[in-house]
């Protein structure tokens, strides 16, 4: 029988957010979790965190009369503030999500979602991120008992946790309904990229604004990268790494130490 886990539950879509609530109606079953989530939308902030101003929490009701913590920062902040200062003892894993929206690919690196489990594995507790491909939250439900599947298995049948917790895990769901998935795949982070471009919009007084528009361009054709296949109706799940070290090169550069 698994042992109940202790749970940090964080997002970048805020403390309000449908995607987190769902998430939480499903963990607090089996396992003892606790919420601290950013006070405000923080979508698309990648790894900031606050460090030339204070940072600040306050304990609220977060739902069904139970409580959480928002914070006035990042969701690298959320993680950092209830390691620190919050919770009593290290949480058994780190949670991020649901989010509304594709974190697949180098768009991680852009992902609150995805920082905030990162920052876990720079902590080492074991951390998983979950996103819904859809910004309709029509399926959060369904997807947040898969989520916990996800969870249970990682945690309690995969001794990869045990043996490097340096390793994180980034889990997309694709934005059909969970009866027409084609299946799960362990896939390898894609490297597909956008065509980012700004569109100027001119405003009332004169002034122009851009806004980033964009889409994604050169992804991979096989169901083994998670950008293709969620695209292809796959649940992708990809285990990332802290260290991004490119040891390719270490020999190529081996003869610089020498300028000096």
């Amino acid at each position: 029988m698994s042992r109940r886990l202790r749970i940090l539950l964080t997002n970048d879509d805020g403390f309000s957010s449908p995607g987190i609530r769902h998430l939480y109606d499903v963990l607090k079953k089996e396992h003892s979790v606790t919420v601290v989530a950013p006070e405000q939308e923080q979508s698309g902030v990648g790894h900031a965190f606050t460090y030339n101003k204070p940072l600040m929490f306050r304990k609220r009701e977060f739902k069904d009369n139970d409580t959480g913590y928002s914070v006035s920062g990042t969701p690298a902040d959320c993680v950092k503030i209830a390691l620190c200062h919050i919770l009593d003892e290290k949480p058994d894993v780190i949670v991020s999500g649901m989010n509304h929206g594709n974190n697949t690919g180098i768009a991680g690196y852009y992902s609150g979602t995805v920082a905030a489990v990162r920052e876990g594995a720079f902590w080492q507790v074991t951390s998983m991120a979950f996103s819904l491909c859809e910004r309709d939250p029509c399926f959060f439900c369904e997807y947040a008992l898969i989520s916990y599947k996800i969870l249970q298995k990682i945690m309690f049948d995969n001794t990869i946790v045990d043996n490097d917790r340096r390793i994180f895990f980034n889990v997309n769901f694709p934005s059909c309904h969970p009866d027409q998935c084609a299946g799960i795949v362990v896939a390898k982070q894609s490297l597909s990229y956008y065509n980012d471009r700004y569109e100027p919009v001119k405003r009332k007084d004169g002034s122009v604004e851009y806004w980033l528009h964009g889409e994604r361009k050169d992804v991979e054709p096989q169901n083994e990268y998670d950008a293709r296949a969620v695209e292809n109706n796959y649940i992708a799940i990809t285990p990332l790494h802290i260290d991004a070290t490119a040891f390719t090169a270490m020999n190529s550069l081996s003869g610089l130490e020498e300028i000096l």
